[in-house]
């Protein structure tokens, strides 16, 4: 373990973090519901690596080049600063003192389901930030001969246990969505029926998104779709067993735009079932890597701690402690 890894691995804890917060965009249906317990620790883990010294806050007071607007009239800011404000928004929105989306009530987790989207937003778009960030330090290390086997080995399992874990969460909420809408739709062709006599399904040129609530839901389901397309193109996992699970979300997708029709004796639920698994299979193989690589260097980088404080009798920051595994699978 080198002083450059001991950096960057705090910003990729940071990152790991954040993706386990997707478990509160997957339903707990269990009669426990999600663990406090495992909330109070990433809590505690967050607030540990956004500290004032921490090397995540030392990254964005040193990044200083400013965010480029095609508007003319918005306030300057540096990239380190939007990167550091958009993730001070997460922690307070989720773990903060009154978070909006995620809060303790009653000693139960509470999660505020209509900012679901908000949600999925922070954790798609700042773990993709953080890990390119980490992949950055990486390539660095890598050119001037201080890049560690454990970290490369880290980071090479660490995108498709986290894609996967965002795929398999982005699908079953665009299916919670699908869901939401037909629901939606059948109530205003009941009560169109009801107010004027005529079901509006059977007009030529029928769309419930003139339904405002329809029209609403829609515009969500759309929303997740552009999530879906960003995990995609910022994939950078090339095993072809994942390849291919894209592959066939793309072709599930087809069966919601109207462009691929049931095969004969097909059901209409079992796609959507098999959509939602699509990546379940894979994913314990993911975070099988993914736990052996990170508990090795884990494991090491704590020892480095340790043996930092013995040889220079100083305060260090110590590492943040060993996450939980994510739950979203």
């Amino acid at each position: 373990m080198n002083e450059q890894t001991r950096y960057v691995m705090a910003i990729y804890q940071l990152s790991a973090v954040i993706r386990d917060t997707m478990e509160y965009l997957l339903p707990n249906n269990s009669e426990e519901g999600y663990s406090v317990d495992v909330y109070k620790q990433r809590k505690d883990m967050f607030f540990h690596l956004i500290a004032e010294d921490s090397p995540f806050a030392i990254f964005c007071r040193n990044n200083k080049e400013i965010v480029k607007s095609n508007d003319p009239s918005a306030p300057e800011i540096t990239v380190g600063d939007r990167i550091s404000n958009q993730v001070h928004e997460l922690y307070e929105d989720v773990y903060g003192e009154n978070p909006r989306i995620v809060s303790i009530d009653h000693e139960k987790i509470r999660v505020d389901t209509s900012l679901s989207l908000q949600l999925l937003d922070y954790v798609v778009g700042l773990h993709e930030t953080l890990s390119d960030v980490c992949l950055g330090f990486m390539n660095t290390f890598k050119k001037e001969g201080t890049l560690e086997d454990k970290f490369e080995a880290l980071m090479n399992v660490d995108d498709p246990y986290y894609r996967s874990n965002a795929f398999r969460v982005v699908i079953v909420n665009f299916l919670l969505k699908f869901n939401e809408f037909n629901a939606a739709v059948r109530s205003y062709i009941s009560n169109e029926r009801e107010k004027n006599g005529v079901d509006p399904s059977t007009q030529p040129g029928f769309d419930p998104k003139v339904d405002p609530s329809c029209a609403f839901i829609n515009t969500e389901m759309n929303r997740i779709v552009g999530f879906y397309n960003f995990l995609k193109a910022h994939n950078k996992t090339k095993d072809i067993i994942f390849t291919d699970c894209i592959t066939r979300s793309d072709e599930y997708f087809h069966y919601f735009d109207g462009t691929r029709k049931l095969a004969e004796g097909q059901k209409f639920s079992d796609v959507m079932g098999a959509f939602e698994n699509t990546f379940t299979n894979v994913l314990s193989g993911y975070r099988d890597a993914w736990v052996r690589a990170f508990t090795t260097i884990f494991n090491e980088l704590a020892q480095y701690e340790q043996k930092l404080i013995k040889e220079r009798g100083e305060k260090v920051v110590e590492p943040a402690p060993k996450q939980e595994e994510s739950k979203a699978e």
